[in-house]
């Protein structure tokens, strides 16, 4: 025989039981919440700018290369550590990728990243330019870090980490260019020019050439060589002669200049001598 009054009464209990069990599990969430509010909400690492150096400015592989190297302190009173990040870097009001190793910074202690900023020359130029012309730029480095807390992922920022002045010690030293062949080759003159850069730095070097044998001008011609960061190459040319000189002293007058253009114009004017065989 059904006892309605039983089963209502078993009802009740159950449903007062859950209710326990519910009011139990949040108290226990507000409990573990409680234990980590700043776990989740890290402040952002306090980043200082130790180094900005060109490594290299390739105009022929399109790019500019600078060292960036920096002090993160950790301002949390927990460790944090840090994942890969990609950040913004601003230079001269341009913008372009960063990337940021991970790290791990103990609670209010340093730690130093470095890195490598890849500067395209076409998007680059205007800031290439006021770099290598030795004037105070502009960088910002800004975006959102990643700390790995626990098993979740936190994002931190986005925020502007540096926000400074930057100028490269940066001297542009001439070429060193050697007339290692100039002989006669049937009713011309073959001439062979070895170049080598110094510089971190690749250009052309082109401009007007003039030939003197026994101090007259025989021939004239343009020249144009491309010249990689640090690179050596070998140039020659064919001057065609109205007439035939004597064996004698030969001069090469150069009035070149190392260009890149919008970025680089460096006169380098030489006069190489030898003789003609």
């Amino acid at each position: 025989m059904n006892r309605p009054g039983c089963q209502g009464f078993g009802k009740l209990g159950l449903e007062d039981s859950m209710h326990r069990v519910s009011l139990t599990l949040m108290g226990l969430a507000l409990m573990l919440g409680a234990c980590v509010p700043q776990a989740v909400r890290p402040q952002a690492p306090q980043v200082e700018l130790l180094q900005f150096n060109l490594v290299s400015l390739d105009p022929f592989s399109g790019r500019g290369e600078f060292d960036v190297r920096l002090r993160l302190t950790n301002p949390n009173p927990f460790t944090l550590p840090l994942l890969d990040s990609t950040l913004t870097a601003e230079l001269g009001g341009a913008a372009f990728r960063l990337s940021l190793p991970a790290l791990e910074i103990p609670s209010g202690a340093s730690r130093e990243a470095q890195t490598r900023l890849v500067v395209p020359v076409v998007e680059g130029t205007r800031a290439l330019a006021s770099l290598v012309s030795g004037q105070s730029t502009r960088f910002r480095l800004l975006g959102e870090l990643r700390a790995q807390l626990g098993p979740a992922v936190v994002p931190i920022g986005p925020v502007t980490l540096v926000d400074r002045e930057v100028r490269l010690q940066f001297a542009f030293q001439l070429p060193t260019i050697r007339l290692a062949e100039v002989r006669l080759d049937g009713p011309a003159i073959r001439l062979v020019l070895e170049v080598e850069n110094p510089n971190p730095i690749g250009f052309t070097l082109e401009g007007p050439l003039r030939l003197l044998v026994g101090g007259r001008s025989v021939a004239e011609s343009g020249f144009s060589l491309g010249l990689a960061p640090s690179g050596r190459n070998r140039g020659e040319l064919r001057l065609g002669l109205s007439s035939l000189p004597g064996l004698s002293g030969v001069s090469v007058d150069l009035r070149l200049a190392a260009r890149i253009p919008g970025i680089l114009e460096r006169p380098v004017v030489q006069v190489l001598q030898g003789i003609l065989r």
